[in-house]
């Protein structure tokens, strides 16, 4: 007598449809993945611009108990942004050619190194014997927004009134307002989800 094997033991392999619902399911997994690990790299990002706004604060405060005025307030009168370039960080972290705004040249600030090089530079402070400059996490094209913004209250009214784009309030009591642009690069409606403020 002959034996039979049954259709669904003899098959082999999978049908183009089994594979087709298999690769979907991968794809919807690791699409799945990367949103996840973005999303966390974006958190990290923004955690690492509120240490850096948190350490800023501390070294504008020192800069303030020690020589009893805000950096760079010399001829000021009204509130004025300033942005973490080197003009606004070589007194605070004591460079030598920024003595008249820093005679004793203490090192208020200091932080981790910058990332990348040359005109690509993030994520820290980039400094050297002549120069100093404090860089947001994120590697936005332009440099000028990867810079961190200080909006310093020199009228020392104990006010100083957000930018328009960022809602126009007035703030009551900070000496200074810092923010960064985010990951974007851009401040106004939408584009403040990913910016970091020291007083929000």
């Amino acid at each position: 007598m002959k034996a039979h094997t049954s259709r669904t033991l003899s098959r082999k392999g999978f049908t183009l449809v089994e594979l087709l619902v298999v690769i979907a399911i991968i794809a919807v997994l690791a699409g799945l993945g990367l949103s996840v690990a973005a999303g966390a790299k974006q958190r990290a990002a923004q955690a690492t611009a509120a240490a850096a706004i948190q350490s800023l604060s501390n070294a504008i405060d020192l800069y303030y108990d020690k020589y009893d005025e805000l950096p760079l307030s010399e001829g000021e009168t009204t509130d004025a942004e300033k942005r973490t370039d080197n003009e606004l960080m070589g007194p605070l972290v004591g460079l030598e050619s920024a003595k008249d705004q820093n005679p004793y040249q203490i090192s208020f600030f200091e932080f981790k190194a910058a990332r990348g090089s040359s005109n690509a530079k993030y994520n820290g402070l980039d400094r050297d014997q002549s120069q100093a400059a404090l860089y947001g996490p994120w590697r936005t094209k332009e440099v000028n927004d990867r810079y961190y913004q200080v909006i310093f209250d020199y009228d020392y009214n104990k006010e100083i009134q957000e930018p328009s784009n960022l809602g126009n309030d007035v703030q009551y009591g900070p000496k200074y307002l810092i923010y960064s642009y985010g990951k974007d690069g851009k401040i106004g409606q939408a584009n403040n989800l990913d910016n970091v403020y020291s007083w929000k």
